[in-house]
């Protein structure tokens, strides 16, 4: 009697799909673990700077400014961004950078500028660049591959100086009341209203045009961190943000929704903005004057009362103007 002891090749090509498939299945759960990761990550990160809104709330009476020109700014001169005010709330760390007391260069300052600092226990410690030039984590979404450790990028201020900024994907939503003092305890009546929301590191539109979204920008312009900024009339002489924005008030019911472009005293367009979240893709052009977001199941964005939502792309405009629009509902 013959005994077979080798494959047929039915039996080897059977064993070879169901090895290919077996392979295809971990690859896509651990695709999916990390894509869920991530999100995660970029969560924390919102939670984290909802923290420090409510931690400025508390110290201050109100949100800090979404940009430092105008009266009660921390300098008045463009220097100091939100999310350079607040990370003064986020972190226990040295301070290299005070407004009205230490020079601008200490805020944007070129990585070839070495300073250095002593922790409160003694240990004397540096960093190469300023405040503004340091690619925050808490300031990256690890699932934002539009950019790397992106710094170094030179912006010319309003007084014509150069600073050197670092990349961020997060955004302060520009329809909330920044800079206003106000009674209560946070959030009160912004509870149902978006706080901050997520912008790509680095936008290329249509006409390959680079506009960066740069986290200690603290000036009216399309790199500030933020969306739905509109830039005021006062002072004059104040550049425009090009952000698309909702014309308020907002229409009672779910419809079309007039938008402004850059300033408050822009025209309105009744053409609006059907989609206004952007899915962001690795080689596509996308629109600097809306926010968007790298994760396939939408844009994550912090309410003031803390929690993280996610908004789909699809979401259409009435309904996410709708939330960033405080005490609607």
């Amino acid at each position: 009697m013959v005994h077979r002891t080798a494959l047929t090749r039915i039996e080897f090509l059977v064993g070879l799909i169901t090895a290919t498939l077996l392979i295809g299945c971990f690859l896509a759960a651990m695709f999916r673990l990390r894509t869920e990761a991530d999100m995660m990550k970029c969560k924390n990160n919102l939670k984290q700077l909802v923290i420090g809104a409510a931690n400025h709330h508390a110290v201050e009476g109100g949100l800090p400014s979404i940009a430092d020109q105008g009266n009660k700014t921390p300098t008045g001169a463009g220097i100091v961004s939100i999310f350079g005010t607040l990370r003064l709330y986020l972190e226990n760390g040295p301070v290299i950078y005070r407004p009205g007391e230490s020079p601008a260069s200490n805020y944007h300052a070129h990585s070839s500028v070495e300073f250095t600092f002593q922790w409160k226990d003694g240990f004397i410690g540096s960093q190469d660049g300023g405040v503004a030039n340091q690619p925050w984590k808490v300031f990256v979404c690890s699932s934002d591959d539009s950019a790397e450790q992106l710094r170094d990028i030179p912006i010319t201020l309003p007084d014509g100086i150069t600073g050197y900024y670092a990349t961020g994907s997060y955004a302060a939503n520009g329809l909330l009341p920044w800079g206003v003092k106000r009674r209560g305890e946070f959030p009160g009546e912004f509870s149902n209203t978006i706080l901050f929301g997520e912008r790509p590191q680095v936008c290329v539109n249509a006409d390959g045009e680079t506009i960066y979204n740069l986290w200690g920008v603290g000036f009216y312009s399309p790199h500030m961190p933020a969306f739905a900024t509109l830039t005021p009339t006062d002072p004059p002489g104040l550049w425009s943000t090009n952000h698309i924005a909702p014309a308020l008030p907002l229409p009672e019911v779910e419809g079309p929704v007039p938008i402004r472009i850059g300033r408050v005293d822009a025209p309105t367009t009744e053409i609006g903005i059907a989609l206004p979240i952007q899915r962001i893709r690795p080689g596509r052009p996308c629109d600097p004057r809306l926010p968007g977001t790298p994760h396939s199941r939408g844009m994550q964005v912090a309410m003031c009362d803390g929690s993280v939502r996610v908004f789909s792309t699809s979401t259409n405009a009435w309904v996410f103007w709708k939330a960033c629009v405080p005490a609607t509902g």
